[in-house]
């Protein structure tokens, strides 16, 4: 019994890591696309960059839905640097 309360704590463990993780990269992508926006004077690319956006955030807000129906808890602080 008790090995299958450390196995399932595991998972649980791991599937917060993975979400935790891609929250991570896609905050750094966002903050790629926003940087290179700032740079940018085209306007085709402009537009680009903004469907990659709100793609990028779209994801996000998936993501941490996923989270809060799985019971993760984000320390919104750490994720903002």
């Amino acid at each position: 019994m008790l090995n299958l309360l450390k196995k399932k704590k595991t998972e649980k463990d791991r599937e917060r890591e993975e979400l935790l993780s891609e929250l991570e990269k896609l905050t750094e992508l966002i903050k790629e696309n926003e940087l290179l926006f700032n740079l940018s004077d085209d306007s085709n690319m402009l537009e680009a960059m903004i469907y990659e956006q709100k793609s990028l955030q779209a994801r996000y807000i998936y993501l941490l839905e996923t989270a809060k129906k799985k019971g993760v808890k984000i320390d919104y602080i750490e994720r903002i640097k």
